[in-house]
């Protein structure tokens, strides 16, 4: 009888081992696996970018061209990744169509290299809370010459 406790115990024992073993090789390949899927693309997605700096002239020419509309209140303009940021702030609505030109106008501030690198965002809000018109988002790829709202 005793033995067969310990028999028992011994096969408990080695069942467990290969389960655990099995369980850990399935996690070993399921961590290589997404490392190999996506690790290696996120650090591609930025190679050269050191070599695409804004200047100083680009945004102060963007952010004066915006400026030129009436009711701006702020502007702000980085770069995240690969993509140029735009922030604007109203005081009122302004009409749409009319931002949207000066939008268009205003990549041109960008110099063709840095524009066919970067994307470019431009969001912009206005401190009416009861506003019809925003919050609006424009987005221009890299290789458009023009922003879709």
């Amino acid at each position: 009888m005793k033995k067969d406790l310990k028999k028992r115990g011994n096969t408990l024992y080695i069942k467990i081992s290969i389960i655990v073993l099995i369980l850990s090789a399935l996690i070993v390949l399921g961590v290589m696996t997404y490392n190999i899927l996506f690790s290696s693309n996120d650090s591609s997605r930025f190679v050269g970018i050191e070599n695409y700096k804004l200047t100083d002239k680009e945004i102060k020419s963007a952010k004066d061209k915006i400026k030129e509309l009436e009711n701006i209140s702020d502007i702000d303009i980085y770069v995240k990744s690969k993509i140029i940021r735009i922030i604007v702030n109203l005081e009122q609505d302004i009409e749409l169509d009319a931002l949207k030109a000066k939008s268009n106008e205003m990549i041109k501030s960008f110099s063709q290299e840095n524009l066919s690198y970067y994307d470019v965002e431009i969001f912009v809000e206005s401190k009416n809370k009861d506003s019809e018109i925003y919050p609006k988002i424009g987005y221009k790829y890299k290789t458009n010459s023009e922003f879709v709202w």
